[in-house]
């Protein structure tokens, strides 16, 4: 990433920073401090939290946000495309802790009592995300005011991140946006298998028969796809207030996670316990829908880990169908309202 000296923002930055600054999530907050009272004697569910990280790099660059490529070593997901983030600790209380604390881990981020922490604002927390695997995910949206002291200061943990890069948010809207920096993408082949140039999708079925559309970004590391992409397009549609250009969902498909939250927690009571999800490939393991995707470094090429997805997709009623959907008009959430701005965790 090249850093550059901090410099004003421009308007339309400051508009779409002040549109998530005002975002107010029409669905109540799950977390270990924060579990809706009807739920009060259901089996305890699992939380987490991951940190949708904004700063501004000007001419042209406009707002990115800062993603990681997990290590090839990790059990899970090795070598996929992160918000940094992570499982929540019972004494992290709240997702905003739980979001910095694993960014401090996994990149080092200044959490205070370092000084540079003040140059990070927290803006809002998006909706409680369903993870496929029964994670309930809260994404935290933050803006790094001074990308030029922060950035240069990160240091991926070897033991858990292989590289640090960034997007245009953007992008997650309109993906034609990467042509301006089509340089910094990957080539086609090991990092992008897919036929599409920029973006590319697969319909599935998952919880209660429900459609999924997952998404995947081609980026300047491996794809940003399934939940940490769905919690981009969120982020990018509240800040530039406007829908994508491609078919957002499957047809049939679920907008928002609130039933799926329903369904999981009803699930967990009927069992009498909370239930992890089986991966795609049919192991079993703690993730996000499109994180399941075979093991990478267990692949010998290009052609066999399409052969591989391909497999797995069929074995859960995936498609290939992605045209058949119109856009349908943007709609804000009703309960849109000016909020306070948190301070960084203490």
């Amino acid at each position: 990433m090249t850093v550059e000296a901090s410099t004003a923002l421009s308007e339309d930055v400051q508009i779409a920073l002040d549109r998530l600054r005002n975002y107010t999530s029409p669905t109540p907050e799950y977390s270990v401090a924060n579990l809706p009272d009807k739920y009060a004697s259901y089996p305890r569910p699992r939380f987490a939290a991951v940190l949708v990280l904004l700063y501004y790099k000007p001419e042209g660059g406009g707002l990115r946000v800062l993603l990681t490529t997990r290590s090839k070593e990790l059990r899970s997901h090795p070598g996929q495309a992160a918000l940094p983030g992570g499982k929540s600790d019972e004494e992290d209380g709240t997702p905003i802790r739980t979001a910095f604390r694993e960014a401090d881990e996994e990149i080092a981020l200044p959490v205070p009592p370092n000084p540079l922490a003040t140059h990070i604002q927290v803006l809002t927390l998006l909706p409680t995300q369903l993870s496929l695997f029964r994670l309930l995910v809260t994404p935290v949206v933050a803006f790094c005011h001074r990308p030029d002291l922060i950035l240069p200061t990160l240091k991926a943990n070897e033991a858990e991140v292989a590289g640090i890069f960034d997007h245009p948010l953007e992008g997650f809207l309109d993906p034609e946006v990467m042509k301006r920096d089509v340089e910094s993408l990957v080539e086609k082949g090991e990092d992008w298998i897919y036929e599409d140039e920029l973006h590319s999708t697969t319909d599935l079925t998952w919880l209660n028969n429900s459609h999924y559309r997952m998404h995947r970004f081609r980026s300047s590391s491996t794809p940003i796809k399934g939940l940490t992409a769905d919690i981009l397009i969120l982020t990018a549609q509240i800040a530039f207030a406007r829908n994508t250009t491609y078919p957002r969902h499957a047809p049939g498909q679920t907008e928002g996670f609130g039933p799926t939250v329903e369904w999981v927690m009803e699930e967990a009571r009927l069992a009498g316990g909370w239930i992890k999800g089986p991966r795609i490939d049919g192991k079993t393991d703690g993730s996000g829908p499109g994180a399941a995707q075979p093991d990478a470094a267990l692949l010998r090429s290009t052609e066999e880990k399409q052969a591989v997805e391909n497999a797995a997709l069929a074995r859960l009623g995936g498609r290939k169908d992605r045209d058949d959907e119109g856009l349908g008009p943007y709609t804000p959430n009703a309960g849109l309202s000016r909020v306070g701005t948190p301070a960084p965790p203490p």
